[in-house]
Parts: C-alpha cells; structure tokens; sequence
C-alpha cells in the first residue's frame, strides 16, 4: 500500500473509532417526544446488544413517527471464519466510500463490518407469515414486503432471496404484529459469528402506527425497506434523504443507500482493527 493510501486509511479508521467512542460516551436512556417525532436521547449499548429507533413517514405530512428497532445479537458459538486480509478491506473502504455513509457505519459498529456471505446461486430463503388473525391486516402488506427484498437487490448486491413456505428451512423470518408496546413499528433481530458473518436474521412489524392509525402498504414498505437494510448490516445515518436515516422521511433507496450497501459486500465481513 502507498504511503499516502497508509496515512488516509489510517485516519478514516481512527476517525470511526474515535466518532464511536464519543456515541457509547453520549448514550443513556431514550427519550422519545411523540407530539414532535423526535428522539431526545440514544439507547444504551451493553456488550453485543444493540437497539436502534427509527421513523415512518406519515402519509399526508411526511412526519416521521418511531417506526424501528434493531437489535444485534452475537453468536455464542463464534464460528471461525475468515474475515480477511484487514489492510485491504481498509484499501477497498477508503477507495469506494465517496458518496457512501460507511464512515457512519463503521463508527457505530465498532469498526466492523457484518454481512451476509454472498449469495447468489443459493440465495436466502425468506418466510413470511401473513397476519391474517390482525384486526388492521392489509392483504397488499405481503407483495409490499416482497418488494422490499427485491428493491435491495436491484442495488446489485451479490445476495438474492428466495419466498419460502416452510418456515423450517428459512434463513430470515418476517411476520407482522399488531402493534410494538414500546411505540415503534419495526423490529429487526440477526445473528452473526465470531467473524461478523451474518446467519440468520427476523424481522417483525407492525400494521398499526404508535398512536393507533393504519399503516398503508406504501408505509409498510417505507418500514420493510429500512428493516431490510437492517438486515443486510447497514446502520442508521443522519441524512434524512436515505432510507437509513434514523427518522425515516423518504420511500425510497438514495443513491447513498446503494453505495454503501455495494462497498459493504465490497469487502469480506470482519473488523478494521488490528
């Protein structure tokens, strides 16, 4: 690697450790404002426990209201996997990240990146149970969610996914529920190994909003979109123009959504520390 390439890859890395470790510091309990749709605090982290609040937009005003949660969990096991040469994951970061927010991933990860290993040949096989038993069930729900997937691959993504009807062989489970106590509207659960890749994920929403409106199927699909990204390891960012965004005020993938989800599995999963 060239000198200059040495130094500035050094200082991207630094630049996430140091953004990360004044996140954990500013964290305490949350605080939501529902009248405003803020969030006053940020959650806590403890060990590889991670939650996340995000936003659905509102279907007249574009409001956002918390609509998501993602947890991390880590894998007991710690299967043994290669992440790989860690001087050029740095090199292929620092080359594609114009135009990315993987700085903010990275700060928020602890300088890692988890993702699914490729699959395009064999892709993962996805469940979804339909919440017929639902007072507010919306039968346009499914095919929103279906979308959702299919959206993210057309970010040209080397994963696919396949619609299961055995939930037994499925590697991602999604259902719907009636509403979240906590007053979001998603939640998002995946595992990971030792090496920070991905093995299985669930995915739950909700089909009514916090304050007890009906969610539409283009809602549901703003929600599913943002869970999915979840799902595929991105993290929250702080342009409200992405998908990403921890108030979610768009409907659809930026073209910085799809960048940094392309640089993401641009790399093998693993951490960027030495």
């Amino acid at each position: 690697m060239k000198t200059a390439e040495t130094l500035l890859a050094c200082c991207v890395v630094g630049l996430a450790c140091f953004i990360g470790g004044q996140t954990i510091g500013a964290r305490g309990n949350s605080v939501l404002d529902e009248a405003s749709g803020t969030i006053v605090g940020r959650p806590s982290r403890a060990n590889m426990l991670r939650t996340r609040m995000a936003a659905t937009p509102s279907a007249a005003s574009r409001t956002a209201v918390p609509h998501s949660e993602e947890r991390l969990v880590a894998d007991a096991a710690g299967n043994a996997r290669s992440a790989g040469n860690t001087d050029e994951m740095r090199r292929r970061i620092v080359s594609g990240m114009s135009g990315t927010y993987i700085d903010e991933l990275l700060a928020a990860r602890d300088s890692a990146i988890s993702r699914w290993p490729d699959r395009v040949t064999r892709p993962l096989r996805v469940f979804v149970r339909e919440g017929t038993e639902l007072e507010m069930w919306n039968p346009d729900f499914t095919p929103a969610v279906r979308d959702a997937f299919d959206t993210w691959v057309g970010a040209r993504i080397p994963v696919r996914f396949t619609f299961v009807r055995d939930s037994a062989t499925a590697d991602i489970h999604v259902r719907f529920v009636s509403t979240f106590a906590s007053g979001i509207s998603g939640k998002t659960v995946w595992s990971r190994d030792g090496a920070h890749w991905l093995l299985s994920s669930d995915i739950q929403l909700a089909v009514t909003h916090p304050n007890g409106g009906s969610i539409t199927a283009p809602q549901m699909r703003a929600i599913a979109l943002h869970e999915v990204g979840h799902l595929l390891g991105l993290d929250h960012t702080r342009d409200t123009e992405n998908i990403m965004s921890a108030r979610v005020r768009v409907r659809e993938l930026s073209e910085a959504d799809k960048a940094t989800v392309r640089l993401v599995y641009a790399v093998p999963a693993g951490s960027l520390k030495r």
